[in-house]
């Protein structure tokens, strides 16, 4: 399994590409799926920065890789306050379409094979899973 620890700045996003596209080239992830698995762990770290850390240097986003055949899956963690996913409000539905923010839970969900958002006062970590062939 492949780390990589970051700071909770956004300026840290391009080192977290980086990393991410070394990852999906040793996995020989298809061009199709590397899109998804980019945009989507984008949304997370980003979420992880912004929400989890609170944009402050001191606290970490950490990263995990872990390939198998035909499958690659990651996990973001922060040691952020937490939230109830299940209240994230769909941002395809009524009010909350054209509001400019609040994808990332639905954009993960909608990208990815499999994922899931373990949540507590302790912090977040986010499982996303994306399989091919």
């Amino acid at each position: 399994m492949e780390h990589l620890l970051i700071p909770g700045r956004l300026e840290e996003l391009e080192q977290v590409h980086e990393w991410t596209n070394r990852q999906l080239e040793r996995a020989h992830v298809p061009d199709d799926i590397r899109h998804n698995a980019l945009l989507a762990l984008s949304e997370c770290v980003t979420n992880a920065i912004r929400h989890g850390c609170k944009e402050c240097r001191t606290s970490k986003v950490k990263l995990e890789c872990k390939i198998t055949d035909h499958e690659i899956t990651f996990i973001v963690r922060d040691r952020g306050a937490g939230f109830a996913p299940e209240l994230v409000p769909d941002p395809t539905n009524g009010p909350y379409l054209h509001r400019p923010g609040g994808r990332g839970v639905y954009l993960l969900k909608a990208l990815s094979n499999e994922s899931s958002i373990e949540s507590s006062h302790e912090g977040t970590s986010v499982t996303f899973r994306f399989r091919w062939k």
